[in-house]
């Protein structure tokens, strides 16, 4: 009687992963004829003509941005206009340069007092940072700012530069380097 019993257990098992592979199959059609959502777009037009309209009218030391998804955005800070130091403490943040040069600090400690800041993920400041690494950074350059550092363009050559700037926030407790 336990070799039938065994040969039932065996057969049930076989018929319950032929049930689980039919319903598997069955999901991966459906998702394939429902189609995957459409990729988020915005052409270099539009970003662009967005920045061109914001920055008309701003002076404002974060710059202008265009958000192209969450945690993804275009900006354009402009010379003449004074320009926070900044850290994020709970955020990687990976720019792309795109239009523009100028001289971005990474690193050392930012200058006291601190400004009001829109965020928790974001402690700045009008003074600058004292030490850290300054380099020239120009369109094509990527950077990758880790939680916690300073970072500052001291320097903006000509009127503007233009970045994609992509910020993830991967930590739940405060980084600071400083």
């Amino acid at each position: 009687m336990r070799p039938i019993l065994a040969r039932a257990g065996v057969a049930n098992g076989l018929a319950m992963t032929l049930i689980l592979s039919l319903m598997m199959g069955a999901q991966v059609v459906l998702a394939q004829t429902t189609g995957a959502p459409a990729a988020i777009y915005m052409s270099d037009a539009e970003i662009m003509r967005s920045l061109d309209e914001a920055a008309r009218n701003s002076t404002s030391a974060a710059g202008v941005s265009v958000t192209v998804s969450p945690g993804i955005s275009v900006r354009r800070r402009m010379s003449g206009v004074l320009q926070y130091a900044v850290l994020h403490p709970y955020s990687v943040e990976i720019y792309r340069i795109l239009e523009g040069s100028g001289t971005l600090v990474t690193g050392g400690i930012l200058n006291l007092p601190l400004a009001d800041s829109p965020s928790d993920d974001v402690v700045r400041t009008e003074h600058g940072v004292e030490g850290g690494l300054a380099r020239q950074v120009k369109a094509g350059d990527v950077l990758v700012l880790h939680p916690g550092t300073p970072h500052w363009f001291s320097n903006i050559d000509g009127e503007s530069i233009t970045y994609m700037e992509s910020r993830v926030r991967i930590s739940t407790a405060p980084i600071r380097f400083q």
